[in-house]
């Protein structure tokens, strides 16, 4: 019998020609640096390894690629329809603001542009993060958000296995994170019931609401800590920023890795930097006043503080833990704790902060299966198989029952029957120059169908100035219609939407919608929706030569929401002074041609972000390219 002899790697014993390798409980990854207590990070190619051995080494080196074409398929599997439809009855969602940004936006996305389809006109950069409408742009909305919404679990899967190295539970964890939603037993959507506790709430958010940008965002921080996943994620969403932020933040504490962290933050931000000029924060903060839920209050910092203690406590208590481990605890933490406050005190200190159970959600699972996994690697064979076999089957159920509901969902419509897509429509035939005040949903797709201007249908939280939310939120909660009409003569609309109680429109915002009947004229009227004529107020006229160019008649206020990116010039090239109203709209002193080019913030941004860009780019390439030295 041949002896056993100590090999020289620790936590192994050779047996004559062969080596049984011990795999340590919790293996984690460390930031290098750090000295790791099992040094035994993957299977080495020991040289006293026999030849057996060498296929479970390519085992292991597939096993994970199979599971990541698994996962993928399970996914594309649920919601393979939406691959073959491009229109989908969902109006209360943001898609078709998304779908119109994709069809008028031409070269916005380079260069400094106007965008006056929405809210009075804005720069082109506040009107939507633009990584998913210049994706639908190329591909289509639809198959954007199918492949985001497969992304997902398998950016979960490459995030927890490279954390972890634990390929199989990571597994889990994607399956687990596709086909169910355990914030719904902790955080319940409203109208929450238990026959919907088995609906995937990530495919009803994708589809039906607005949260595709949002989920994309999220996968892409799971690719990694590096410059460009940061810049990615915020292109894909607003939500992308304050995620980094949070899961570079935790990650640091940690870690202790805030240079890195610091550098690959920063750099992240100047890439993308023209989206998110530092205007556009002060922005954030004022609209953010305006809306309850979203309001920093004294409160806010008392939640604020009592999450970083949060952190503090769970840092020092797990020190005894796996690193992963400790993260996906303190961002489970973190993200319940967002969503908990708000429901149970209304405090908060992120806007919308309901909307980070979307976050919560992938770090529960995560929490859970690594928990689980921690006592079943423990027990014998046998065990796992059972309980393997016991999961199967309610797994199986919940894929087919996903699958129906997906295609309860997920389906394709005809826009042309939608009240949206006919009023849209009739105005870009009938009074395609005037300025429209719309509501609720018609706002939302109106130039998804038409290239009408209008004084709604952006997205609120980059809403160009206060004056214009506080003014559109006075005329839907007016009830005296003189002051409504006066309002809207302010800023120069001439055509307003008004959806009844019956109206198929969504949201019908209007706290009186009957009190246009007797004082305007009714120029279209179909199931409760009509519109009416507005007489033109002291604003002055305006001829559109394209998005950055128009001509303004003559002295007066211009119907546009000032910026300083705009200037003024007479017809002999000469500048002209201009100024801004009450409304926050330019005020000229005679005929002049009014051009945008963004000013100087915007131009200062795109040279940063190109600088940083072809820095970033380079960096790596240094040492390939220096010489070497001759001693």
């Amino acid at each position: 019998m041949t002896q056993s002899r100590p090999c020289r790697y620790a936590r192994h014993l050779c047996h004559g020609p062969q080596v049984r390798p011990f795999v340590p409980c919790g293996l984690q990854r460390l930031p290098s640096g750090v000295e790791d207590p099992c040094p035994r990070r993957r299977l080495p190619r020991y040289p006293c390894l026999a030849s057996p051995w060498d296929s479970v080494e390519v085992n292991r080196r597939a096993l994970p690629w199979a599971y990541a074409i698994g996962i993928l398929w399970l996914n594309l599997y649920l919601v393979r329809q939406i691959f073959a439809i491009d229109f989908s009855a969902q109006p209360q969602s943001m898609h078709g603001y998304w779908l119109a940004i994709a069809q008028l936006a031409d070269g916005h996305w380079w260069t400094p542009h106007w965008w006056p389809y929405s809210y009075g006109g804005m720069p082109f950069e506040l009107t939507y993060a633009p990584l998913v409408p210049l994706l639908a742009r190329h591909l289509g909305l639809y198959v954007v958000m199918g492949l985001g919404l497969a992304l997902g679990p398998l950016a979960l899967f490459w995030f927890a296995s490279r954390l972890t190295e634990k390929p199989g539970w990571s597994f889990l964890a994607a399956v687990v994170y596709s086909l169910f939603s355990p914030t719904e037993l902790l955080l319940p959507d409203g109208n929450f019931s238990w026959a919907h506790l088995a609906d995937a709430r990530r495919i009803y958010l994708h589809f039906v609401w607005d949260e595709a940008p949002h989920y994309l965002a999220l996968s892409l921080l799971l690719l990694g800590w590096r410059w460009w996943v940061i810049a990615l994620a915020a292109l894909a969403s607003a939500f992308g920023v304050t995620g980094a932020a949070l899961l570079g933040l935790c990650w640091s504490v940690l870690s202790g890795q805030w240079k890195r962290v610091a550098i690959a933050g920063l750099l992240g931000y100047l890439v993308v930097c023209p989206f998110y000029p530092p205007s556009l924060f002060r922005l954030l903060g004022a609209n953010a006043a305006l809306y309850p839920e979203s309001a920093w209050s004294t409160q806010s910092w008392w939640g604020l503080g009592a999450v970083a203690a949060l952190i503090a406590i769970l840092t020092l208590a797990t020190r005894h833990l796996p690193t992963y481990y400790r993260y996906f605890l303190i961002l489970a933490s973190i993200f319940a704790a967002i969503p908990w406050l708000e429901v149970r005190w209304g405090i908060h200190f992120l806007q919308q902060p309901l909307r980070y159970k979307i976050e919560l959600e992938l770090a529960l699972v995560l929490l859970a299966v690594f928990s689980v996994a921690a006592f079943v690697d423990r027990a014998p064979i046998w065990l796992r198989i059972i309980l393997a076999l016991a999961v199967l089957w309610p797994a199986s159920q919940q894929v087919v029952h996903l699958r129906r509901f997906s295609k309860e969902v997920v389906h394709r419509s005809d826009p042309v029957g939608s009240i949206e897509y006919r009023a849209a429509r009739w105005m870009q035939q009938n009074i395609p120059d005037k300025i429209v005040f719309a509501p609720g949903s018609i706002a939302h797709w109106m130039n998804a169908f038409s290239s009408v201007h209008q004084y709604t249908g952006g997205s609120y939280p980059t809403a160009p100035t206060t004056m214009q939310q506080t003014l559109m939120n006075s005329v839907f909660a007016e009830t005296n219609p003189d002051r409504a009409i006066a309002l809207l003569q302010q800023v120069g609309v001439e055509a307003l939407v008004v959806s009844g109680k019956a109206s198929p429109e969504f949201w019908k915002p209007y706290a009186k919608p009957t009190q246009f009947a007797d004082h305007l004229a009714v120029l279209w009227e179909e199931e409760d929706t009509r519109i009416y004529a507005i007489s033109r107020g002291s604003t002055i006229r305006l001829t559109w030569q394209d998005n950055n160019h128009v001509l303004a008649s003559g002295p007066g206020t211009a119907p546009i929401n000032w910026h300083p990116g705009w200037q003024a010039y007479r017809s002999n090239g000469q500048p002209s002074p201009i100024t801004k109203d009450a409304q926050g709209q330019i005020v000229t002193m005679e005929p002049v041609l009014l051009a945008y080019d963004g000013g100087i913030e915007a131009k200062l941004c795109r040279l940063v972000s190109v600088l940083t860009l072809l820095g970033c780019l380079a960096w790596p390439l240094r040492r390939r390219w220096a010489l070497p030295v001759d001693h």
